[in-house]
């Protein structure tokens, strides 16, 4: 009888040993996918995806950043020191699914993989098993806009951005976001952009982040998390209430709203009165309300008055209820472009004011191109164009 006991008891204890030997061989058995030449392998990633690694968290999964001994390879065959850090995104960790969901992950994944647009944040490779996926990225150094835009008033936060810095900004972002739009053989929709979903780099470039996790996550099964799917409060279009298949135009509302973060400082939800910030600014430019009621302070110079009005005046176009109505992502660039070159002279004409000893440029420039303010510091009745997105006077 005891030998029997022992003799059971021994059987029992090697078939659970065999099982989670088994599972766990199942969870380590990570295949990587690599979109350009590295210098690191799976294991490097792997042993750095820890608690103390977390950046960031949403809907999606976790974000890490990761220290890599060893340079990653660049496109010519150098090695880039810039990229010894990585950012890598944990998703799909809720369920395992069939393999041809698989399948269409990989596809999607390799399509994103592929691209390489100097204002899109590169997917340098997937680290996948049956349990998560791991998307490794270049990693940001300088974070995101919305860390300089809104968290000014933390310790060690860092120094204001000035307007020439965030209009550069905006015509960043818009090239990558109109690269994905209209340049790709498909359209690819982003559903979730906001100011903490375009990254700096050292130098300030812009580059879009999460650029297809929407299609990756609906591919891979996931459940439709209203972050990663259908786009975070105060982003979000209105046609996700009422339309099941959005298109572009959802990504240009949540443009516009990054627009009006960038020219007035406020945050594209702050649960006041007005709800958004789409809302708050739609209200403010019906009634005309004067420059100092609606631009940043941070920004409040009178060579780029015309312009911050202009680019204010954009956003609450791109935020308008009705998608048809608003620009497409090539016209917003263009009219950035437009701003920029006009801040530029703006600027250069003080300059040469300040050094003869001139008095400062006044906010109203005669002969100016842009639309002029009335001289009780409003909008004149004829701001908008019949038809087209024109915000300057050609």
């Amino acid at each position: 009888m005891l030998a029997g006991i022992v003799l059971a008891g021994s059987v029992g204890i090697a078939w659970l040993l065999f099982w989670r030997r088994k599972e766990s061989h199942e969870v380590t058995d990570w295949k990587m996918t690599a979109f350009t030449q590295l210098s690191f392998t799976e294991s490097d990633v792997l042993s750095n995806i820890r608690e103390e690694n977390v950046i960031g968290s949403g809907g999606s999964g976790k974000v890490y950043r990761i220290h890599l001994g060893a340079r990653v390879r660049d496109e010519e065959g150098g090695m880039a020191g810039a990229r010894r850090m990585v950012a890598v995104k944990r998703i799909w960790n809720s369920r395992k699914v069939d393999e041809k969901l698989d399948k269409e992950f990989e596809s999607e994944v390799k399509v994103l993989g592929s691209i390489r647009h100097n204002n899109i944040v590169k997917l340098l490779c997937c680290i996948s098993s049956q349990e998560a996926k791991l998307l490794v990225y270049e990693y940001m150094e300088n974070g995101s806009l919305d860390r300089w835009l809104h968290h000014r008033d933390r310790e060690g936060a860092p120094a204001p951005l000035d307007w020439p810095t965030r209009l550069a900004i905006a015509i960043d972002a818009a090239k990558g976001l109109s690269y994905m739009h209209h340049d790709c053989a498909q359209a690819i929709v982003h559903r979730d952009v906001k100011s903490s979903n375009i990254l700096l780099d050292p130098g300030f470039q812009a580059k879009i982040a999460d650029f297809g996790l929407a299609r990756i996550l609906v591919k891979s099964g996931e459940p439709e998390s209203v972050s990663a799917i259908g786009g975070t409060f105060g982003y979000m279009a209105p046609e996700y209430g009422y339309r099941p298949k959005v298109n572009e135009k959802v990504d240009v509302y949540s443009f516009g709203v990054v627009l009006l973060e960038l020219t007035t400082g406020k945050v594209a939800n702050d649960s006041g009165a007005d709800m958004c910030l789409a809302e708050w600014a739609w209200r403010r430019y019906q009634k005309g309300a004067p420059f100092d009621d609606i631009v940043d302070e941070a920004i409040r110079e009178p060579a780029y008055m015309q312009d911050i009005l202009s680019v204010f005046t954009m956003g609450v176009i791109c935020t308008g209820e009705n998608p048809l109505t608003r620009p497409s992502m090539k016209e917003i660039l263009h009219q950035l472009i437009r701003c920029e070159q006009i801040s530029a002279e703006a600027e250069a004409c003080q300059m040469d004011y300040e050094g003869s000893g001139a008095p400062l440029l006044e906010s109203k420039k005669k002969g100016s191109r842009r639309r002029s303010l009335s001289d009780s510091g409003r909008w004149n009745d004829d701001d908008e164009d019949s038809g087209n997105f024109v915000v300057h006077v050609v």
